[in-house]
């Protein structure tokens, strides 16, 4: 059965594939291997939850991604690997005795050496195998440490490739999956020890849409992530799912949880995103009401559901 080698890429989402891509399976799949195209954020995501697949894996690094070449070493432990540089010099020793480095411009053309992929492939690195809740043995603990390190700096040069790629030259971002980024967010945290808090907010009835007006629930959910964004980090990731939005908080507790909460209500309400005519009279209560939660990985929950849950239990009236 031929060699699997997946070829990421951090510039297209490997359906619509950009030239370099194009030509580097080109040169693969003549040379009997099979190829399989993804993003790099997404090969990154499954190495870092241990749920990757491939045999091995072509990674691409621009200047001044020193840490992520770094940690793709220890994400991808035991397989073959490439990393296709823009400036190969800015590689540390460790990375170029573990993968066979590409300079970028060859790659693009399809000029690849494929030595790497007969060579044995590398044994595991002490400390790289998938976190369980089992004790680290004593003498993998600072490797394993320097992994998760490495994994969380890793998360932040993959959050801005998922941007980019969504976008993907659309005028506007548009919003991403609520599910979908909760599910990335504990992925990597579970990778590389950390916590993360989330902000959920619930705007009944502001993705509804009106056959006199088809725009306008979009502007009003383009408007609502604008004031949300008011109220949050630069770094922090927005989402959405209908009427709810979903605010990841990286790096925080449930102290951080509480005052992000605060924060992003306070930015809702000196927007003037209701109607003020539908506001008169009885005030809504439940769903029907704007409302919003937070909660923190891992101290109230370890799972998509449970989280969603406890931020939804938190629920308080955006007045």
């Amino acid at each position: 059965m031929p060699l699997t080698v997946n070829i990421t890429c951090h510039v297209c989402d490997g359906r619509r594939l950009c030239e370099a891509c194009r030509a580097a399976g080109r040169t693969l799949s003549s040379a009997g291997y099979r190829v399989e195209h993804s993003t790099r954020y997404a090969a990154l995501r499954a190495a870092a939850s241990g749920t990757y697949g491939f045999d091995a894996c072509v990674v691409p690094v621009g200047s001044g991604e020193r840490s992520l070449a770094d940690a793709a070493v220890a994400l991808f432990s035991g397989r073959r690997l490439s990393i296709v540089a823009d400036d190969p010099s800015m590689l540390g020793p460790q990375t170029t005795a573990a993968a066979s480095i590409v300079p970028r411009a060859e790659y693009a053309t399809g000029r690849i050496d494929l030595g790497w992929l007969t060579r044995t492939a590398p044994s595991p690195v002490p400390g790289a195998e998938p976190a369980t809740a089992a004790m680290p043995r004593p003498d993998t603990e600072a490797l394993a440490a320097d992994r998760n390190v490495a994994t969380r700096r890793l998360k932040r040069v993959a959050d801005q490739a998922r941007t980019s790629i969504a976008q993907a030259g659309l005028a506007e971002m548009p919003t991403l999956d609520l599910f979908s980024v909760l599910e990335d967010e504990i992925a990597w945290a579970r990778a590389s020890g950390g916590a993360f808090a989330i902000v959920l907010v619930h705007l009944h009835g502001i993705s509804s849409t009106s056959a006199d007006d088809p725009e306008a629930a979009e502007r009003r959910l383009r408007q609502a992530r604008e004031a949300i964004a008011k109220g949050v980090r630069g770094s922090d990731v927005i989402a959405g799912r209908g009427d709810d939005f979903l605010v990841v908080l990286a790096d925080a507790d449930v102290a951080g949880a509480k005052h992000g909460s605060a924060r992003v209500a306070r930015a809702l309400r000196a927007a003037s995103l209701r109607d003020k005519a539908k506001m008169k009279g009885k005030r809504a209560r439940g769903f029907a009401a704007w409302s919003i939660g937070a909660a923190a990985y891992p101290a109230d929950g370890a799972s998509r559901d449970v989280l969603l849950a406890r931020a939804t239990a938190a629920f308080k009236p955006i007045e």
